[in-house]
């Protein structure tokens, strides 16, 4: 079954275009058609696939409104519909459903990288099959994914993925905390990611963890793959 997968924060910067890449990219190896589609006007993802020519005229808002634009590709069967205007109508949201579902019948996965302060948040999440929520292991993370979790259908919520972690003994409690809290669910939460020059150096170097074959990003490797078990 083809899948709508948004990938959700309401706390900004805790690596969300970056985790949506990682995961989207391991499934293209797999074989799979993914698209990635954003509403988070920096368009990040394709930065930190390396792409260098980032001119933009047609995007979701184009897409929205005439079924039609740009799609970048990232790598073989990867793909990413960038967004070139803060702004889209209510009025043109409402078309939002019909070129998804046109896009779903093309591809295997839809991810959606979700910037919560456009008006089309809504929107992604009655269109989403699954969620999953990066986060940090600090107090107002925290705070935020439970807030989050009482606004959002814990059905489609699949994956929770703790972020830039640290080894210091609060982020343990935090961590702890929230596998607690998710007792009784089916939520996953992820092997922590911890904070890396491996990471860095890839980011720069516009690769993804999948297009490094060194032992030092396999721990890292690992995690994402067991993120795709509970996806897939």
């Amino acid at each position: 079954m083809n899948k709508v997968i948004l990938v959700k924060a309401n706390k900004g910067g805790v690596g969300k275009s970056w985790i949506t890449l990682q995961i989207a990219h391991a499934l293209a190896l797999k074989g799979k058609k993914v698209l990635i589609i954003t509403s988070d006007s920096q368009n990040d993802i394709p930065r930190f696939a390396g792409v260098k020519d980032l001119k933009f005229e047609k995007g979701l808002e184009h897409w929205i409104k005439y079924s039609t634009g740009n799609t970048l590709i990232l790598r073989e069967n990867l793909y990413y519909i960038p967004l070139t205007d803060t702004f889209i109508p209510d009025e043109d949201i409402k078309g939002l459903k019909n070129v998804v579902e046109a896009l779903r019948e093309r591809l295997d996965y839809i991810f959606i990288d979700s910037t919560p302060v456009l008006n089309l948040d809504d929107a992604f999440l009655e269109l989403a099959d699954q969620i999953i929520i990066p986060t940090f292991l600090d107090s107002v993370t925290s705070k935020n994914i439970r807030s989050l979790l009482e606004k959002l259908e814990l059905k489609k919520v699949k994956a929770i993925i703790p972020n830039r972690a640290t080894r210091c003994k609060i982020e343990k409690e935090y961590l702890d905390a929230l596998v607690s809290s998710l007792s009784g669910t089916e939520i996953v939460v992820a092997c922590p990611i911890n904070q890396s020059a491996v990471i860095s150096r890839l980011i720069e170097a516009g690769k993804t963890l999948f297009d490094d074959p060194k032992p030092a990003s396999e721990k890292f490797r690992k995690i994402f793959l067991e993120v795709l078990e509970v996806i897939e």
